[in-house]
């Protein structure tokens, strides 16, 4: 049975994370009371965060999992999307489908609030890919000299932001969410981050609206003197791009203090942002390429009904047919099996629409679900899915495909979850 986890469930619920989750260091008594504490207040409050637990017969805890319920910006139009995160397995019950049971629980609740999309970051990307979700952006970990950046804004106008800036903080971020596809609008979990200081800010304004802010630590470089620090930048937001040059300008300034500053994002375009991009690795890659970040794949997309996900976002914004088309997508998604099968988009009137249909046609297309998740949310094109032999296609130009149904450009997205 799968429920709602209650009060009297914490103190499990913690030990099953402390084991699950060796490297946030919850082993002792005191740090799981600190946990327990953190999940009765997060469970208590209307802040779109749910914990969940898999109990047996005899209402032993085996599993959790904490769904985060979501405003996601899809291609300009934000969706409600789910994240699931935490998921934990009891040590003693593992290889007894407890994970199968908490994703497919998950999974049909999504369906139950329509909710078209999930989200998850893996412990095991090719885990999650056999559940049907498919890969999300790649995350670049540059590493730069702070002098390397290309700076000639006014660095005299940033200042400082503190706790009270808060609103202002969250505005300026959720403009920059509305601007840029796969961002999260941000979370009570953010907002108690930037309450408790857990990060400096800076920031820049204008005719006293904050149009630029970017967090960041200072980190003392291991195994070296006390002098020796790297600035890791947590998130940076700007609305113009006169703000991003004062920022810019500030983190160039800060040579005599930072050695390298850190900066994480999913735009690989940033590396023009340089004059030298080189990280400290030293490391060239034939014939001479010099490395300039390391990258990783984290966030993994899945849809959980591919019905209202064409009716929620109606590929909004994207190249349309000129004339009535109809598509015939043949879907494999062998976890949600009521999904599995044939549907026919057509299109008509500057609208898509979709139904499900026999599935005796030749398909214009056949594509696994976490493909076509990963597609959907504009990380990879159908046209390469179909180069790889990933995807088939049949009598249909795989550029207009991509034309009318991958957004323009990937999703980033900041939140941790």
């Amino acid at each position: 049975m799968i429920r709602l986890l209650q009060s009297k469930d914490l103190k499990k619920a913690a030990d099953i994370a402390s084991l699950a989750y060796p490297g946030m260091l919850i082993q002792t008594d005191e740090k799981k009371k600190e946990l327990i504490e953190r999940l009765e207040t997060e469970q208590r409050e209307p802040n779109g965060i749910q914990f969940f637990g898999c109990f047996d017969e005899q209402d032993e805890l085996l599993g959790i999992f904490r769904v985060n319920d979501f405003e996601c910006n899809i291609n300009g139009k934000f969706q409600r999307i789910f994240g699931i995160g935490m998921v934990a397995v009891h040590l003693l019950h593992k290889k007894e489908k407890v994970a199968y049971q908490l994703l497919s629980y998950f999974h049909n609740y999504a369906r139950q609030e329509k909710v078209a999309l999930v989200s998850l970051y893996p412990f095991n990307p090719s885990f999650y890919r056999k559940m049907g979700y498919g890969y999300g952006p790649l995350r670049y970990e540059f590493k730069f000299k702070p002098g390397e950046m290309l700076a000639d804004g006014n660095k005299g106008r940033v200042k400082f932001l503190t706790a009270s800036d808060e609103e202002a903080i969250v505005t300026l971020y959720n403009e920059y969410a509305q601007n840029n596809h796969g961002m999260l609008k941000r979370t009570w979990k953010e907002r108690e981050y930037i309450k408790a200081r857990k990060t400096y800010y800076v920031g820049v304004e204008e005719e006293n609206r904050l149009v630029g802010a970017l967090s960041f630590t200072l980190e003392p470089v291991k195994d070296s003197h006390f002098l020796h620090h790297h600035m890791i930048i947590h998130e940076w937001i700007w609305s113009n791009p006169n703000a991003y040059k004062q920022l810019a300008s500030w983190i160039s300034s800060q040579q005599d203090q930072v050695d390298r500053v850190v900066f994480r994002t999913n735009d690989q375009s940033f590396v023009y942002s340089l004059s030298n991009p080189s990280n400290d690795s030293n490391h060239v890659i034939p014939s001479v390429y010099h490395e300039v970040a390391t990258t990783g794949s984290g966030i993994m997309y899945r849809i959980t009904s591919i019905e209202s996900f064409v009716n929620g976002t109606n590929f909004h914004g994207l190249g349309k047919p000129q004339d009535k088309t109809k598509v015939l997508l043949a879907i494999e998604d062998t976890f949600i099996t009521e999904q599995h099968g044939l549907y026919e988009l057509s299109y008509s009137s500057g609208r898509w629409a979709i139904q499900k249909v026999e599935d005796n046609i030749q398909a214009n297309i056949t594509i696994g679900i976490h493909d076509l998740s990963s597609w959907w949310m504009g990380c990879v094109t159908v046209e390469s899915l179909y180069n790889i032999g990933e995807a088939a296609i049949h009598q249909i130009d795989p550029k207009k495909l991509d034309e009318w149904f991958k957004p323009k450009n990937g999703p980033i997205c900041f939140t941790a979850f």
